[in-house]
């Protein structure tokens, strides 16, 4: 009878397998995919058949109710259709949600115009299947409005995919907050078959767009910044996507990434021609969100658009049989709040300084950033030890080797102070034990290898009898076995669920390096109790500064059984410079993400360009507008660059300090050490060199020190910075000469062609 029942199930299963696609019966989720997919069909065959008739701006807001109104701003929603207006009432101009006319554009088609048309637009992902679709509000959604206190409340409701997203609109003094708490978000097919789970949310994704007859440009953070000019013709380039404070590192690359600068501030705008802009801020959820940007034809539209999208779900792609393979997050979402603001801005000459001056206000009135005074200082990382692998008795053995030892650190200090740099900012890399050998770093214990303890105190007492700030290096990114955390349970997990290992790359052909193990990511978990042992630690040892590597910067989640965001690490990363703020004192980052601004006192490394995308026109140095007046920086390291020359004058242009990399030993013996990337950091070169720029724009940029930059120009062989008390800076990068009011300095002034101090 049980070989019957058999018998029959297989026939049937067979059976199943032979029923032509057609024949079966498609879930819910296909289903509604097939019904967008036919009506996008529609729209596109029923639009050449449509007249459409131009609307005037004035026609549209006459339909329009107003929300919400102050003494800047007023606020318009539509029940007829899916759009919004922000009005500044200094000179009446419209910022709308999306353009008036979208649906008369005669390049876009079917998704791109209802697209447009947008106020909200939705992923969502299936984790059977793997794949994703995309919701526009226009389209596929319906809206409910209530106005209450001064807000407008907005229920966005998806039904074909069972989501609901209530977003309020709420007019603050300066801007329009959008803001979504997340915990009232309903994903109603969550737990069906299909699993449909909400992957990235867009609000007001067309605030910023820009017809084919505008002109102007978007400010993008990329780096120092860049700009993107409206409607620049370069169809062929690829649209922009930057992830703001950079990618999740959890996810490992097989081939070494491109290289390219990062976003770290939260923020983008717009700049008219007709004198005005606006800056938007993600206020929460940053951690989790991206910039986006198309000019017009590129964007399928006439338009030109930027964005940004937060991202309330991770994804990952892993190998399975030479097959990539993408998973989602399931977890719930795990940032409460995604709140974006809108800047209105308008001046008579408005350019991307107005866009600048306005976020470092924010920074200041709504981040509570506090101003740090700028003594000028000359920016060096020195680097201590190293671990080499080495040949004993046949065997690879890892030693640990001295590239910068404790009384060679003195030397090269003395070096530079007898050469006139006055006000040092030292960074001390790797000058423990545990930081040589990669363990979880917290303890203040010399390593043995730099010398002994009366060599490392006599380095600390050099340093406070000619005023050079000591900040100990501590980097905790990775790590290796020890010291209470190991791999098994303290490594950050991916989205597959697959250990966070990061590899090493093959210089030449970026590849994975197969002769060095992957190092261990640690866990954001742990970051709570290893920056109180730091903070006890240093402040026991008497330390009253600290430089906490590459924390300031990355930011990365841990998606197993932790289930930790990027926004969960920032906080962890926000707590634990609180503590060390209240028990050690100063620290220094090396390049900042903008919520580490409250908690620190200099940024070094800050980059001096973008990523020089394709679409990009030209570079600004939006972040050095920004925090030029507020906390001191240096520039990236002069030493590194193929042209330290340009790099110094740009440096000078933009306000910048002046970072170089040192180390003491010959380059030939950083080969096979993780250092080998500084083979042009030998002291013996550049003392001269750095000491004698030092002073050059120490002579220059002494007296604005402090000021804001309230303007900056650049026609491609010369810049003119002009500060807030009227100072202004010209820099010709062909001649090399540098004007301050009736001072005229030459590089070739202080160096000579061989690169040696002139007294």
């Amino acid at each position: 009878m049980q070989k019957k029942i058999k018998k029959v199930l297989a026939c049937f299963l067979a059976a199943v397998l032979f029923i032509p696609s057609g024949a079966i019966t498609v879930s819910s989720k296909k289903a509604a995919d097939a019904e967008i997919s036919s009506e996008d069909e529609r729209d596109e065959n029923s639009a050449s058949d449509k007249t459409y008739v131009t609307r005037t701006e004035k026609e549209v807001l006459s339909t329009m109710t107003m929300a919400c109104e102050n003494e800047n701003l007023r606020f318009y929603y539509s029940e007829n259709e899916d759009i919004f207006a922000l009005v500044n009432k200094k000179n009446n101009y419209i910022w709308w949600s999306s353009p008036v006319n979208a649906q008369g554009d005669t390049q876009a088609k079917g998704l791109v115009k209802k697209e447009l048309a947008s106020s909200m637009v939705i992923l969502y992902g299936v984790p059977d299947s793997r794949t994703t679709s995309t919701l526009r509000s226009a389209k596929n959604g319906r809206m409910i409005y209530k106005v209450k206190d001064n807000v407008l409340n907005v229920i966005y409701k998806f039904p074909m995919a069972g989501f609901t997203i209530p977003v309020e609109y709420t007019l603050e003094e300066k801007c329009l907050s959008a803001k979504i708490k997340t915990s009232q978000i309903k994903e109603e097919n969550k737990d069906t078959d299909e699993g449909q789970i909400l992957i990235d949310i867009s609000v007001l994704p067309n605030m910023m767009s820009a017809g084919k007859d505008e002109d102007g440009y978007y400010v993008i953070p990329d780096g120092s910044g860049a700009v993107i000019d409206f409607n620049n013709g370069k169809t062929s380039a690829r649209p922009y996507n930057g992830k703001i404070y950079g990618d999740d590192i959890t996810s490992v690359s097989l081939t070494k990434p491109p290289v390219s600068e990062q976003i770290y501030l939260p923020v983008y705008g717009a700049v008219k021609k007709n004198g005005n802009g606006i800056l938007a801020v993600l206020h929460k959820g940053d951690a989790n969100a991206q910039i986006l940007s198309s000019v017009s034809t590129l964007s399928k539209s006439s338009y030109n658009i930027c964005y940004s999208k937060f991202t309330v779900r991770s994804t990952d792609t892993y190998y399975m049989s030479g097959e990539p393979l993408t998973v989602f997050e399931k977890d719930k979402i795990k940032t409460p709040e995604l709140e974006i603001k809108f800047f209105p801005v308008n001046e008579k000459n408005i350019d991307y300084v107005d866009i600048a001056d306005a976020y470092r206000n924010y920074l200041i009135d709504e981040q509570g950033i506090s101003k740090k005074q700028n003594n000028m200082g000359l920016y060096v990382d020195i680097y201590g030890g190293a671990a080499k692998l080495e040949p004993v008795c046949g065997i690879p053995v890892t030693r640990k080797k001295s590239v910068t030892s404790f009384s060679q650190a003195e030397k090269i200090l003395t070096k530079l102070t007898e050469g006139g740099a006055d006000n040092i900012i030292l960074s001390y890399n790797n000058w423990t034990n545990d930081g040589i050998k990669n363990k979880v770093d917290f303890k203040t214990r010399p390593a043995s290898v730099l010398g002994n303890k009366k060599e490392f105190n006599s380095l600390i007492e050099y340093c406070k009898n000619n005023d050079i700030s000591f900040y100990p290096t501590v980097n905790n990114k990775t790590f290796s076995a020890g010291n209470g955390y190991w791999p098994f349970s303290d490594t950050a997990l991916r989205t597959s669920g697959q250990y966070s290992k990061q590899l090493s790359y093959n210089l030449a052909y970026g590849t994975e390096n197969k002769l060095k193990d992957p190092e261990s990511l640690l866990s954001p978990s742990v970051f709570g109790e290893i920056f109180s042992k730091l903070a006890k630690n240093y402040s026991k040892a008497g330390f009253d500064k600290i430089c906490i590597g590459d924390m300031t910067y990355v930011l990365y989640g841990d998606y197993g059984k932790k289930s930790l965001s990027r926004n969960d690490m920032m906080e962890y990363v926000q707590d634990g410079l609180a503590k060390i703020n209240d028990d050690v004192g100063s620290v220094l980052a090396h390049t900042a993400n903008a919520y580490t601004f409250r908690y620190i006192d200099h940024i070094s490394g800050v980059p001096l360009s973008s990523g020089k995308f394709d679409i990009f026109d030209r570079d600004i140095p939006f972040f050095q507008i920004v925090m030029h007046g507020l906390i001191p920086y240096s520039s990236e390291s002069i030493n590194r660059s193929a042209d330290s020359e340009r790099l110094f004058l740009m440096a000078v242009a933009t306000g910048s300090n002046l970072h170089y990399d040192m180390i003491y030993e010959d380059a030939s013996e950083l080969k096979d050490t993780e250092y080998d990337r500084y083979y042009y950091a030998n002291y013996y070169y550049w003392t001269d060199t750095s000491t004698g720029e030092y002073k050059l724009i120490k002579d220059v940029l002494n007296d604005v020190r402090d000021q804001y930059i309230t303007g900056f120009e650049d026609n491609g062989t010369e810049t003119v910075t002009t500060y807030s008390d009227g100072t202004v800076i010209t820099v010709n990068f062909q001649t090399g000469q540098i004007k301050n009011k009736n001072s005229v300095y030459m590089l070739t002034d202080y160096i000579d062609t061989e690169g040696d101090l002139i007294f």
